[in-house]
């Protein structure tokens, strides 16, 4: 879709061009018609001046007075022209030469406004009435040559021509500017977005013009809801992970109980699932406790929150001496929220923790083509290239008689998948243990 900057630009420029395109012709036109009325004004006073030089003779003829007749009109071919005709007689200007107008027929009382070709071929406009004298009907014709006229008319056309393309210009460029000035506020909303995605803030200021506050508003609310549904979600998993506790509890300490007459297989069967359901309450209460520090929409901060996520497990795994290193390699921030990423790291090394034996190492890098590797790895036991593939399954465990990987690292790679990114499973050259690595792109969200 065209952008709206070239959609009102390309609407704007349209517009006045034919806006200026309708203002030259009317400049002209009407320019044209107040020379032309100025013109005939002139030529209608120098029939009137002609008339009052009429003098009759004897034999009912007509002489003008030459006193009445201006010096242009003595001159050959000077573009300025009249003709008296009273009945067969015919008084012509100097000017004419032996040339003659056209005769132009006009009733007494009405005035005629023609335009013919000159001596020399040049355009002429023509001035006609008809009068009445001594009893004798008189018609005057008075022309003037339009060839300056029409080169001025052309010149000013011209120059109109030029001074509208310029105006054309100067309004595209003030109007480019206000234009720009005006969409300048939705480049800093779009900024404010992505400030918003990297966790800078946690919603868009409604500081912005009436048109697209509606919009920032709506998103506002929107961010608003999500964060609040997924507050209640975590909280909601914890408190049913306190609530199941107390009743398994007892459930162990029945199974425990020799007393109430319940065989050792029976008791040994619920003790054993009792355990693993524990267990797993136990993993459940660790990750909506890691993530129960996060709050917010921003990215997550390697500097500011990992130290937080690796605290937390030191106190959960007080009972184990672990040895944790890590190596953050131009890596300031995850591409991923807070949460998500205290859920993926808060997985990740809550499994390394649980199968460590003492040492456990964290590698954060950036790949060539910006996308974020994760690695951690562990001295513990290990894993299979046959049981590898089945770690991710939901619901594996890789020991059946002890917490295992399964519940923990099928979160980590649903949510992976869910950021576009890509989970291995190896085995630890440098440790031993199990080796995790996580790639994300550099457009994960």
């Amino acid at each position: 879709m065209t952008s709206l900057r070239s959609r009102l630009g390309t609407g704007l420029v349209l517009s006045l061009i034919l806006m200026m395109g309708l203002l030259w012709i009317l400049a002209v036109i009407s320019v044209q018609q107040l020379m032309e009325a100025q013109l005939l004004t002139r030529l209608a006073h120098d029939g009137e001046n002609l008339l009052g030089g009429l003098e009759p003779e004897r034999g009912g003829t007509f002489s003008l007075d030459a006193r009445r007749v201006q010096g242009i009109y003595q001159q050959p071919y000077s573009g300025h022209y009249f003709v008296i005709t009273v009945g067969q007689q015919s008084l012509r200007s100097r000017s004419l030469w032996d040339a003659t107008l056209p005769p132009t027929r006009v009733a007494v009382g009405e005035t005629r406004v023609t335009r013919v070709t000159g001596p020399r071929q040049q355009p002429l406009l023509v001035w006609a009435r008809g009068y009445r004298k001594q009893g004798r009907t008189v018609r005057i014709q008075v022309a003037e040559d339009l060839t300056h006229v029409q080169a001025g008319i052309r010149t000013l056309r011209g120059n109109l021509l030029l001074g509208s393309v310029v105006m054309v210009l100067l309004l595209w460029l003030v109007q480019r500017f206000l234009i720009h000035r005006s969409l300048d506020s939705v480049s800093v909303a779009a900024k404010e977005v992505a400030r918003l995605e990297q966790g800078e803030i946690r919603s868009l200021p409604e500081q912005v013009p009436d048109e697209i506050r509606p919009l920032v508003q709506a998103i506002n609310h929107l961010l608003r809801r999500q964060q609040q549904r997924m507050q209640r979600y975590r909280e909601s998993l914890g408190n049913l992970a306190h609530a199941i506790k107390t009743p398994l509890t007892l459930l162990q300490q029945l199974a425990r109980d020799e007393t109430h007459g319940i065989d050792a297989p029976a008791r040994e069967e619920l003790l054993r699932y009792s355990t693993q359901i524990s267990d797993l309450i136990d993993t459940a209460l660790r990750r909506a406790r890691l993530a129960g520090s996060s709050v917010g929409t921003r990215r997550f901060d390697v500097r500011q929150d990992l130290p937080v996520l690796v605290d937390t497990l030191q106190r959960l795994y007080r009972d184990k001496a672990i040895e944790f290193r890590q190596g953050i390699n131009g890596v300031t921030t995850l591409p991923l929220e807070q949460q998500d990423g205290m859920e993926l790291l808060g997985n990740l090394l809550d499994n390394a923790w649980k199968w460590a034996r003492s040492r456990i190492r964290l590698d954060i890098l950036k790949d060539e083509d910006g996308g974020i590797r994760i690695s951690i790895e562990d001295d513990g036991p290990g894993v299979n290239a046959s049981e590898r593939k089945e770690l991710a399954r939901r619901g594996h465990r890789h020991d059946e008689n002890r917490p295992g990987h399964g519940i923990g690292l099928s979160i980590v790679k649903g949510l992976v998948e869910e950021l576009g990114g890509e989970t291995g499973f190896t085995n630890s050259d440098l440790l031993g243990g199990l080796r995790v690595v996580i790639r994300l792109s550099s457009a994960a969200e």
